[in-house]
């Protein structure tokens, strides 16, 4: 075989290898969400609008990753997520992506009664702001496999169940939310007439409210990310909410300590989580406490929490915010 035709089969070979490896750890950096997408596209799953969605008009959504089943279970129901909202011409981005409207926050619960294994679930549809401004709950069971462990007997078309319900849920409620975007981007602003008289000088100090300041020293007792995700997770919250966040403590400044537990679950694969906020004024006094209990699969928190961080900080916020008003009536 002449050298020139052997260099030249060599080099095809070289790129053909490299765009193998090229695409391999792709694959390998969305292995997560696209688990279980049996016969879709790289293109077609991450793409920002999904099949023939190009042309719809909804605000881009982005699925979380999925709270509560084995990782392997919540890959997969996330890609029949992802499918099924582009099935119905919902526009889905990644979820790291800083282009998605709504984040929408997965929870999955699995139980068993005599004859068939529930699953129950929850999604908050969430906005850049972190409020939840949409919550879809709704449940499957299917018949019990004899001796299955947990979540042992799920399967695909339970899984395309709830996804389908899922996108039906969100295609119904997302048309509004564009339709209110379109109204306030549209809408002329006011015209304001001049007046017909001088405006009465008020002095400022006699207006203006003394910001909130709250010092929020770092979680303590969270396994995983969870002492420095749990702790900026409340503190964003309440900054969003008009509340300073001081460095260190002072006059009128408020003091929250959050302090996980971790227990034994009902069953030997889950674990209860306990979070405990309490409330202290500037002076050491006790406000008040929140108190946040459930109950998760067990090792799930040890490495990321995720979308629970952020649920905990912001519902603990409110809370605490309330116990402050409450402290000042």
């Amino acid at each position: 075989m002449e050298p020139e035709r052997v260099l030249s089969m060599l080099r095809a070979a070289a790129e053909r290898i490299n765009i193998w490896l090229a695409a391999l750890a792709l694959l390998l950096v969305l292995a997560v969400s696209l688990a279980g997408c049996s016969g879709g596209s790289l293109s077609r799953v991450f793409s920002s609008s999904g099949g023939d969605a190009s042309s719809s008009k909804l605000p881009p959504i982005a699925f979380a990753p999925i709270i509560g089943p084995p990782a392997t279970i919540g890959s997969q129901l996330n890609g029949h997520l992802v499918t099924a909202a582009q099935q119905k011409k919902i526009a889905v981005v990644a979820d790291t992506s800083k282009t998605a409207t709504y984040t929408v926050q997965g929870f999955l619960a699995q139980s068993n009664d005599p004859k068939s294994e529930k699953f129950s679930y929850i999604w908050d549809v969430r906005d850049k702001s972190g409020n939840r401004v949409h919550r879809i709950i709704g449940e499957e069971a299917v018949p019990a496999k004899p001796g299955a462990k947990p979540w042992g007997s799920i399967n695909q078309p339970t899984m395309q169940k709830i996804a389908t319900k899922t996108a039906a849920d969100l295609a119904i409620w997302l048309p509004n939310q564009a339709a209110t975007t379109a109204v306030v981007k549209t809408s002329a602003p006011a015209v304001q007439k001049p007046p017909t008289s001088s405006p009465r000088r008020t002095t400022p100090t006699s207006t203006a409210k003394k910001r909130i300041a709250i010092l929020v020293p770092p979680v303590t007792g969270a396994p995983g990310d969870g002492r420095i995700s749990l702790t900026n997770a409340i503190r964003h919250r309440l900054e969003v909410k008009g509340i300073h966040i001081a460095s260190t403590g002072g006059s009128n400044v408020y003091k929250v300590n959050g302090k996980v537990t971790i227990g034994n679950g009902k069953s030997a694969s889950t674990q209860s989580v306990r979070i405990d906020w309490q409330l202290l004024s500037s002076a050491g006094r006790d406000l008040g406490s929140v108190t946040q209990q459930s109950e998760v699969a067990k090792g799930s928190l040890d490495r990321s929490w995720g979308a629970v961080a952020l649920s905990a900080g912001n519902a603990a916020a409110t809370e605490i915010i309330k116990l402050i008003a409450k402290s000042k009536s």
